[in-house]
């Protein structure tokens, strides 16, 4: 029997959710899984222990244009984990640098947290990359600035979400992953699943559950219906979507408010199999003496994330952030990060020091599975405009949830 292991009080924290599901070492999930807002923050200093492990010292990460200016406060707000705390110790102490790091909780609380002032800089889902650049809350970064820009898998370095023109991002992105479903082999046998509409068939009612977030579950209809998430008319939302959604909600028995609590639930029984997935989860899992498997359904494919770091126009200390952009990007600092999370780089050069177990996880062909297999949603939030804005996506999924 499985002992469900009950979450600390207080703030979430993307550590947070991994410390509850057991893991000892730097917390990760996909960027803008929550869509609420949280309220504003201010620096304050990181005083995480070094994991047990020890930290690495890098083979570089120092900004190429201005190294001699590297050195001081740097003021981070960003993902429990994301700073490096216990991963790259060493490194910050090498470079002279004093982390001021402060957790997000929310996607929704970065832009007004950020737009109070006094951050180096702060984390972006692929989803709000190029929006957070719109409102000005993100400056442009160069490859000169940051050269492991110009090495990274094609959908990332030529692709529009991050890149500005030539040489130019908004941002920098570094980690990534799939979302797609965990699942338990003595419940769900492998190679039953091919489609997301597997799971809406009746022999599947009340054996699910999913982590309870519109973002997350509108784009899964999305994928599901063979939609793009990052290109979502209202049309398609208030139709095909919402008809995936409505089929599903029968199958989940589950609405759960944490990342933690999905581990618990499927490693404890109480559910058969869980939406909103990540490969993580599945190692998680199985520290709990289960068995369980990761999947991206076959016939649709699945949604991924991609995380990245962006800095503000009025940061005091940029040479800083460069140089931890760098750290993200390249050398054994890069390979430090990689290696704690059950996620890749986007620099093949780093993918290539990939653990064994993490490798697996993902197709041998990566420029097929991020152009192709994976659909990227986007956020909008013009009522105006085009596409289905993030509050319409959260109206939708209030309402089916509501459904009993």
């Amino acid at each position: 029997m499985v002992e469900p292991l009950r979450p600390p009080e207080g703030v979430y924290t993307r550590r947070t959710f991994l410390r509850v599901a057991g893991y000892s070492a730097i917390a990760v999930a996909g960027g803008g899984l929550v869509a609420a807002c949280s309220p504003a923050a201010s620096p304050s200093t990181a005083t995480a222990a070094p994991s047990a492990a020890g930290s690495v010292a890098p083979s570089g990460g120092l900004a190429s244009p201005s190294a001699a200016a590297v050195g001081g406060d740097f003021n981070i707000f960003t993902w429990g984990g994301y700073e490096g705390s216990g991963t790259i110790d060493d490194w910050y102490t090498e470079n002279g640098i004093k982390l001021n790091a402060k957790a997000i909780s929310t996607p929704g609380g970065i832009p007004p947290t950020i737009q109070q002032g006094g951050w180096d800089a702060s984390s972006v889902n692929q989803g709000d990359a190029e929006y957070y650049h719109e409102i000005g809350i993100s400056s442009e970064i160069t490859v000169d600035e940051v050269p492991g820009l110009a090495k990274m898998l094609p959908f990332f370095r030529d692709g529009s979400l991050f890149r500005i023109r030539d040489g130019v991002y908004n941002s920098v992105p570094w980690t990534w992953g799939p979302i797609g479903l965990m699942l338990r082999p003595d419940r769900i046998p492998e190679g039953s699943i091919t489609s997301y509409f597997d799971l809406t068939k009746p022999e599947f009612k009340g054996r699910l559950e999913t982590f309870d977030d519109p973002l997350n579950m509108v784009a899964t209809g999305a994928v599901a219906q063979g939609l793009d998430p990052g290109a979502l008319t209202r049309e398609q939302l208030n139709g095909p979507v919402r008809d995936y959604l409505e089929q599903i909600r029968p199958s989940l028995k589950i609405l759960a408010t944490s990342l933690g609590d999905q581990i618990n639930n499927l490693a404890a029984g109480d559910v058969d199999g869980s939406l909103v997935g990540f490969a993580w989860g599945v190692f998680e899992v199985k520290k709990l003496n289960v068995d369980a498997y990761f999947l991206v359904p076959e016939k649709e494919g699945a949604f991924g994330f991609c995380d990245a770091v962006f800095i503000p126009p009025d940061a005091e200390h940029r040479a800083n952030a460069i140089a931890y952009c760098n750290a993200l990007l390249e050398g054994d600092t890069a390979a430090a990060f990689q290696g704690g999370f059950i996620q890749l780089s986007t620099n093949p050069e780093v993918i290539e020091q990939a653990l064994p177990e993490v490798r697996a996880v993902y197709p041998e062909d990566l420029d097929v599975y991020t152009n192709d297999t994976l659909k990227w949603n986007k956020s909008y939030y013009d009522p105006a405009g085009e596409f289905a804005t993030i509050e319409e996506w959260t109206a939708l999924w209030e309402e089916v949830k509501a459904q009993s």
